[in-house]
């Protein structure tokens, strides 16, 4: 696609000539006066690569063009190039002080004209684009260009989590991500989004993790595909921002809406959707889980006595031992008033659950004093699986028929599911 160029020469003069000599290798749109010139580039600023206007004629008013598109910034980017009708003399100079790009001069030689004007034209995007990295670099975001094949162009700030060779020089252009993150997996992501980006042209967003130097920080990348003019992928603009308070936050909201805040353990929904993913991913039928019920004996006799600040305690002190206890295993949940339940996966056998239960029916009869020692203590129900049940469902009917068995006998106890204790 050619270039446009926006020409304001009075008909008769060097109209022709240039127009015959650029009218090849640029889209032209010709103006015999500048007030209709720059309305038609205020109008349609971006589609104009340069202006080239009669030094003569300009001279007479004032540099009016300059001085019009000086006073807006969008046109900062666009080269006002000067054309005389006479061979340049030292005198000429003075044009470029008037913030002219270049000046052009018969007779001219086509590709020589051709070139200037181009040269001009990457002058004033070099000059753009520089002024542009400082703007940006006032930003708290991250804001870096890719070439088409991965390599930096530049960004806007180097973060921590980048290795740096010899800082004093150092600099990020012509590298790739494994160059430069410390992060390897992290590294091998973003080639991988890159190189689909540049394939599809399809942007993308994520979030990634990063945990170096102690410090933790979530990232979210905004990448978006550099088009030219003709429709070509020439390479990635992305934007990265610091997101971790919101992330850490997030994951605070969702940890308390899955967590018993009394007793700080998983409440009864997260409990019950946890074990049942597990048991679904347990597949190998060799291995044994156990699903453990575990009831405070006697606790509204707590509340009736000692009011319900001592039953918040012996319910919080619970919780902190289950946690002590069974450190470490896969899940651990208040799933009602006074009611536990724990889910250990890969086992050797009950003994490993019944022990892990008596210890914890230990810790909670020396956890106490006075009145309450006599008052707390643990009726627990063990089903294994596969042998009581295959799925969710069925290991906690089976738990819960081996929690009943031991409160029928006097509470107290820890009892594993027996199928002869039914009916």
């Amino acid at each position: 696609m050619k270039k446009r160029l926006l020409m304001i020469m009075p008909a008769g003069g060097l109209d022709k000539e240039f127009s015959e000599l650029l009218s090849s290798d640029f889209e032209l749109t010709v103006f015999d006066n500048e007030d209709d010139a720059f309305e038609a580039l205020d109008t349609d600023y971006e589609s104009y690569a340069a202006v080239l206007v009669d030094l003569k004629i300009t001279k007479e008013i004032d540099y009016k063009i300059l001085k019009l598109m000086s006073e807006d910034m969008v046109f900062a980017s666009i080269p006002v190039i000067a054309i005389a009708d006479h061979p340049a003399t030292e005198e000429d100079a003075y044009v470029f002080d008037k913030g002219f790009s270049e000046l052009l001069t018969p007779p001219g030689i086509r590709a020589f004209v051709i070139n200037r004007i181009n040269n001009a034209i990457r002058a004033k995007d070099s000059f753009t684009y520089s002024e542009m990295q400082k703007m940006l670099k006032q930003l708290p975001s991250n804001i870096y260009l890719k070439d088409d094949m991965g390599r930096y162009v530049f960004c806007t700030q180097y973060w921590h989590h980048l290795h740096k060779e010899g800082e004093k020089h150092w600099t990020i252009r012509g590298k790739t991500d494994l160059d430069i993150r410390k992060d390897k997996q992290n590294a091998l992501k973003a080639m991988e989004t890159d190189k689909e980006m540049l394939r599809t042209g399809i942007g993308t967003e994520y979030i990634i993790e990063e945990n170096e130097d102690g410090i933790q920080e979530f990232l979210e990348l905004i990448k978006r595909p550099v088009v030219d003019e003709d429709g070509n992928i020439t390479g990635i603009i992305a934007l990265i921002n610091d997101v971790t308070e919101k992330e850490l936050l997030k994951m605070e909201l969702e940890k308390r809406s899955k967590t018993d805040t009394l007793t700080g353990l998983l409440n009864k929904g997260a409990s019950e959707e946890l074990i049942s993913l597990l048991m679904n991913k347990q597949g190998d039928e060799n291995s044994k889980c156990a699903l453990i019920m575990i009831d405070a004996d006697h606790f509204k006799e707590v509340n009736d006595n000692f009011g319900h600040m001592a039953g918040d305690r012996v319910l919080a002190t619970i919780g902190r031992l289950i946690n002590n206890c069974f450190k470490g295993r896969d899940v651990a949940g208040r799933v009602g008033g006074d009611e536990f339940m724990v889910f250990l996966r890969d086992i050797d056998s009950a003994d490993v659950a019944v022990s892990l239960a008596e210890k914890l029916q230990h810790e909670v009869k020396h956890a106490f004093s006075g009145d309450l020692k006599e008052c707390v203590s643990l009726s627990i129900g063990i089903a294994m699986y596969p042998d009581h049940g295959k799925n969710f469902s069925e290991l906690y009917r089976s738990v819960d028929s081996a929690l009943y068995h031991v409160k029928a006998n006097g509470r107290a106890a820890c009892h594993v599911f027996d199928p002869s204790n039914i009916g």
